[in-house]
């Protein structure tokens, strides 16, 4: 029987992924290393802001169940909405947002985007063609960043405020359907697609003494610094070119295919 891969985004995240390896008749299990709640926060005034950055699905979820943006939505929509990646784009259509512009991989990535949006923007009001104003970017966030873009933008002249509106939880301990797969030696590779699950998935497996199964195991990480994060010890290390949710799924889907005809060559321990 195929080995499985593993998936250990949070949730619905990891259904959803495990659900499209499927589709490629790739054997998947998740086992998420977070959970999400939501933050207690006072929604700010639209007439404060030029635009909104928004680096998740998450965020676009936790600022559409409050009253005070559902109240305005409309007024919302107008601004700007710098996203990453297609499945944040589409939680932003989907939340009523028209003019979203889309950056090049992870929050890094918006910075250039952001940057020649605004210096477009300034230029036009230089030769009063525009009516844009030095208003900051709204940027509802996680608790945890792994990127802080209020410090890269000030660099660039750009204001940006915070607000935290979810935070992602810690899950303590694997599954025991999980550590059994592991033990019995049946997952393939882990997919990574930040560094702090990376990271606690790396102890909730040193907390079970499985640390040493790695040895048979693939990691398909999102940067090096997820890499990082999740220790060494692996079989073999895969770092996607740009750290988007595609790019690790198909090299998820390369690698079982890999490993389907190694086997029915002969060639798979």
């Amino acid at each position: 029987m195929a080995k499985k891969i593993l998936i250990i985004r949070p949730q619905p995240d990891a259904d959803r992924d495990v659900a499209f390896l499927r589709r490629y008749g790739v054997p998947a299990l998740a086992s998420p290393s977070m959970q999400r709640m939501h933050q207690t926060h006072e929604f700010p005034d639209l007439v404060n802001f030029s635009g909104i950055i928004l680096t998740s699905r998450n965020a676009v979820e936790a600022i559409t169940k409050l009253d005070k943006f559902n109240a305005d939505t409309d007024s919302w929509a107008k601004l700007p909405v710098f996203v990453v990646g297609s499945a944040t784009a589409t939680a932003a259509r989907d939340a009523g947002f028209s003019n979203i512009i889309r950056g090049a991989g992870g929050g890094a990535g918006l910075l250039a985007t952001i940057s020649c949006y605004f210096t477009e923007k300034i230029g036009k009001q230089d030769s009063g063609k525009s009516s844009y104003t030095n208003l900051p970017l709204l940027w509802p966030s996680g608790v945890e960043i792994s990127f802080d873009l209020v410090a890269a933008l000030a660099t660039q002249g750009i204001a940006v405020q915070r607000l935290p509106v979810y935070q992602m939880i810690a899950n303590d301990g694997l599954d025991p359907t999980i550590t059994d797969k592991i033990t019995e030696g049946a997952i393939a590779a882990v997919v990574a697609m930040s560094p702090r699950s990376a990271q606690i998935f790396r102890r909730n497996l040193d907390a079970v003494d499985k640390a040493s199964s790695l040895e048979g195991m693939v990691l398909i990480a999102g940067s090096t610094a997820i890499v990082t994060a999740a220790g060494g010890g692996w079989q073999t290390v895969y770092t996607a070119r740009q750290p988007r949710r595609s790019r690790l799924l198909a090299i998820a889907v390369l690698y079982h295919r890999h490993n389907k005809l190694s086997m029915s060559n002969g060639d798979y321990d």
